[in-house]
């Protein structure tokens, strides 16, 4: 498994002044992955915030991914965690 990917996106997602064209996604580490899921949260939620936190962007970047970025993102998270689809997909 690899230690980071990164997630081109077709069409940059722009928040403010800020241009997003890629997402750096990394291993998420124990804290954020309490984080994500305290409290009742469903899978999509999490997901996102996850990939917010593990990419260092803000929310609302994940919130604008397309559902194929998206899904892609949430796999490659998924891989870290032992119940992976937990983190928005179902198996």
């Amino acid at each position: 498994m690899e230690d980071t990917k990164i997630i081109t996106l077709n069409k940059p997602i722009v928040i403010g002044e800020d241009t997003y064209s890629l997402l750096t996604l990394r291993e998420p580490e124990a804290g954020e992955l309490e984080r994500a899921t305290k409290g009742d949260r469903a899978g999509l939620t999490v997901t996102i915030d996850l990939i917010a936190m593990v990419a260092g962007v803000p929310r609302k970047v994940a919130e604008k991914l397309p559902s194929r970025k998206l899904s892609e993102a949430a796999k490659f998270i998924e891989g870290f965690t032992e119940d992976g689809p937990q983190t928005g997909e179902a198996q």
